[in-house]
């Protein structure tokens, strides 16, 4: 099963789950993410390999709430990947 996180959003719920392998037996092996188009190929231990696009609806901005001004650009984007790091790096080193 493939999980989906938006993780500006929430990270603790998923936003969609798609089934990958056929059979509980399979186990996930690798991921690889397509840079440029929202396209994640799926290997598991047989030798399979499944190509899974995300659906347009996930690919779709948030809408900006009234009264409230949105940041848009790479550097936003950079900052809350920053952010989230801090979080998990914080975590790390308390275990």
């Amino acid at each position: 099963m493939a999980h989906v996180f938006d993780l500006a959003v929430n990270k603790y719920e998923a936003i969609c789950n798609q089934p990958v392998v056929a059979k509980k037996k399979n186990k996930i092996t690798h991921v690889q993410f397509n840079p440029i188009h929202p396209i994640i190929i799926v290997g598991d231990d047989r030798g399979h390999i499944t190509c899974l696009k995300l659906s347009p609806n996930l690919r779709k901005m948030p809408k900006e709430k009234k009264g409230q001004e949105v940041q848009k650009g790479p550097a936003v984007e950079i900052a809350k990947l920053d952010k989230l790091l801090n979080v998990v790096r914080e975590v790390k080193t308390k275990t």
